[in-house]
């Protein structure tokens, strides 16, 4: 199967009370987000992160993290993402791109094209709970989609039915 997923901001205290999270700490947030992310993700799925993993520029903070996450990782970079594009692959990453085209959505971090391309169905994160979709674009970020990945089917229905 194939899941999208988003801003989950590892290690990212501001962020809780920024977006209104209903976690205690960073720590419970980490705890809440891979339990959720690992009940839906299996080991054979793939999965493309649209951005925003981990505030954290630390090597052994962003491995820790993706060992305890299941499925193939692809990391579409955000604008948190601060490491070198290969060096996440070297901690855990199958590939890294700025944007990438998966059946027919345009994935990027930051969802600024799609207002200028209009011909495409673009996936995006970057915007939080600002919008879950506008017009050509589906936010996948955890905090419009109660902070689970969403699959590639889900994300077809929920384009078919608005």
């Amino acid at each position: 199967m194939i899941w999208f997923t988003a801003d989950q901001h590892f290690g990212h205290e501001n962020v809780i009370a920024y977006c209104g999270r209903p976690f205690r700490n960073a720590n419970h947030m980490a705890e809440v987000l891979r339990g959720k992310y690992n009940a839906r993700i299996s080991p054979e799925d793939l999965v493309f992160f649209l951005g925003d993993l981990t505030l954290s520029n630390s090597p052994f903070i962003v491995e820790g993290i993706l060992k305890r996450l299941q499925g193939t990782k692809v990391l579409i970079l955000g604008n948190h993402d601060k490491l070198d594009a290969l060096r996440y692959v070297d901690l855990g990453f199958q590939s890294v791109h700025t944007s990438l085209v998966v059946e027919e959505f345009t994935l990027v971090h930051d969802p600024a094209l799609s207002a200028v391309d209009r011909s495409r169905q673009f996936l995006c994160g970057h915007v939080h709970e600002l919008f879950k979709r506008q017009r050509n674009c589906l936010n996948t970020g955890v905090d419009v989609w109660d902070f689970f990945p969403v699959s590639i089917d889900t994300i077809r229905e929920e384009l078919a039915s608005t």
